[in-house]
């Protein structure tokens, strides 16, 4: 099973926003990872939902299954998982993600605590740096110890 650690953070008292996402083996290595910069002002639950949106499309892209998508935002789990809908552009998003998985039945979202997902998390950060997408392959050094640290 494949691994997608999902987080965002916002920035500038909430007038920018940025996400990280961190795609893992069975093993625990990075196949694929991407920060991106959100030039709007979402709030924190819109940015979870762009992020697990966008970690939604890319699995789809790249032709992954069986992919176990984790998320620190319990209230976004919460939504996805429940019938009910916002009537807003909260809502459209969460229709478009139900999508994806509704078409990827192998395709799961769960909740996990903040620390058991620093990677994801710093990886948000760090889109503060690029104010572009940044899709990466490699492990950087900075994220180095945090994917160590995971797997343990």
């Amino acid at each position: 099973m494949t691994k997608c650690n999902v987080d965002a953070t916002t920035f500038h008292n909430n007038s920018t926003a940025g996400c990280g996402i961190c795609f893992r083996d069975h093993l625990g290595q990075l196949l694929i990872g991407k920060s991106d910069f959100l030039h709007s002002s979402a709030t924190i639950l819109e940015a979870e939902v762009i992020a697990l949106l966008e970690s939604l499309k890319m699995a789809t892209t790249n032709g992954m299954h069986a992919v176990l998508f984790e998320t620190d935002s319990k209230t976004l789990v919460e939504i996805i998982k429940s019938h009910a809908t916002p009537h807003n552009e909260l809502g459209d998003l969460i229709v478009q993600c139900r999508s994806f998985l509704n078409s990827n039945p192998d395709f799961v979202v769960s909740f996990i605590r903040r620390q058991a997902n620093m990677v994801a998390h710093s990886i948000a950060r760090a889109s503060l740096s690029h104010p572009s997408p940044h899709i990466f392959y490699h492990v950087t050094t900075t994220l180095y110890s945090l994917i160590l640290n995971e797997m343990n």
